[in-house]
């Protein structure tokens, strides 16, 4: 029987969350059965890895980041995109974090399309306050798929009980990791002097300095123990849009000396090793990357949640892997802070356990296994062949 044919649309070609999960599916998709093409925007690190691992690629669609709902929908990029989803005759059409590629894949007449959203998008206060036409807007988009990939238990809720998705089209997988891979690339060599110029207990912090990430809690929080920290320094590493309203805020609370900010890292592993702890205080989030690789590395983590946002409560463990914090965000992050901080039995015991349930429940294998039988029942489902 000849393979099923799977195209992959990226949003991006730089390695981020969903080009990583992406590959994750393509490390370990059954190659007797599955044959994976992937399109992208342009030339990215992303193209490379895939070429080394001899996936075929395509440069079309357009890049995420865009301002307007139709920015570059009529140009050059979507009908390339058209051309080949038409000319390829794909049996199954995949597209990653925007609806576009699955629109586009629409018109071009592809037997079955499936959509992985990525992620909720919303805090819970605009989630709470989401008008009827767009809640209605997110039900027709999802009624355009035959299938929606909801990452995690919470999503999948959110997408029936917020936008009244039909529960029997929504599939579940998860965001996968190899701790042993992670493990592997950690230079054990690096320092916490060499790295962050000091040996003090570090606490830190991962992400776009966004609005998502919602690092105003943690200068907050710090704020208000400050006369309790001596000896922990705070570590932010990322670049974004926000960084230099946050440096300004951080010199106006007087913690210069406090709160270190470093530009994201190729090698950012080497420098959550030399973490003691992490904190995660965005407003909303999936089942992030940047957890998992903190718990694989024996990593304890300390979480803002809340119910319909986050999927931070699937991976961690409350007083097992880490803390959960749900209410009263910056006193309650402060307290957990001082108390993790001074606990290195705890932190130990949190760290062992991380790395045991990442192992368990989030191996990357499992992403693939999980997708192939999606993708299995689908094609078969639509070619009336088994």
């Amino acid at each position: 029987m000849s393979k099923i044919k799977v195209l992959h649309i990226s949003p991006d070609s730089v390695i981020h969350g969903t080009e990583r999960h992406i590959l994750s599916i393509l490390k370990h998709s059954d190659k007797n059965e599955f044959e994976h093409s992937v399109v992208m925007p342009d030339k990215g690190n992303f193209r490379d890895e895939l070429i080394a691992m001899n996936v075929e690629t395509f440069i079309a669609g357009r890049k995420h980041g865009y301002e307007g709902k139709f920015d570059g929908i009529f140009g050059k990029e979507t009908r390339d995109l058209f051309r080949i989803i038409k000319e390829n005759k794909f049996d199954i059409v995949h597209s990653h974090l925007n609806s576009y590629g699955g629109i586009v894949a629409k018109f071009a007449g592809a037997p079955a399309i499936v959509h992985t959203r990525h992620g909720v998008f919303w805090s819970e206060e605009e989630l709470n306050r989401i008008s009827l036409p767009v809640r209605y807007f997110q039900k027709i988009k999802s009624d355009l798929f035959d299938t929606t990939i909801a990452l995690g238990e919470y999503e999948k809720n959110t997408l029936k009980e917020k936008f009244n998705y039909d529960e029997n089209k929504i599939s579940s997988t998860i965001n996968g990791v190899d701790v042993e891979e992670i493990c592997a690339k950690v230079d054990r060599s690096k320092t916490k002097k060499e790295l962050f110029g000091t040996d003090e207990l570090i606490v830190g912090l991962v992400g776009r300095l966004e609005k998502q990430k919602g690092f105003e809690y943690l200068l907050d929080a710090v704020y208000r123990i400050k006369d309790k920290t001596d000896g922990i320094r705070f570590v932010i590493i990322g670049n974004g849009s926000m960084k230099d309203e946050l440096i300004s805020k951080r010199n106006s609370l007087g913690l210069e000396h406090k709160i270190i900010f470093l530009d994201y890292k190729k090698n950012i592993l080497d420098y959550v090793n030399n973490f003691d702890f992490m904190v995660l205080t965005s407003l909303w989030e999936g089942l992030s990357y940047a957890v998992q690789e903190a718990m694989a590395l024996g990593k304890p983590v300390i979480a803002l949640s809340s119910p319909n946002v986050s999927g931070v409560k699937e991976i961690i463990v409350h007083d097992q892997t880490g803390y959960i914090i749900e209410e009263d965000f910056v006193n309650e992050l402060g307290r957990h802070i001082l108390m993790l901080s001074n606990d290195c039995i705890k932190r130990s015991q949190f760290g062992r356990a991380s790395v045991e349930r990442e192992r368990d429940h989030f191996p990357e294998w499992k992403t693939a296994s999980d997708m192939d039988l999606i993708y299995k029942r689908l094609y078969e489902t639509k070619s009336g062949r088994k």
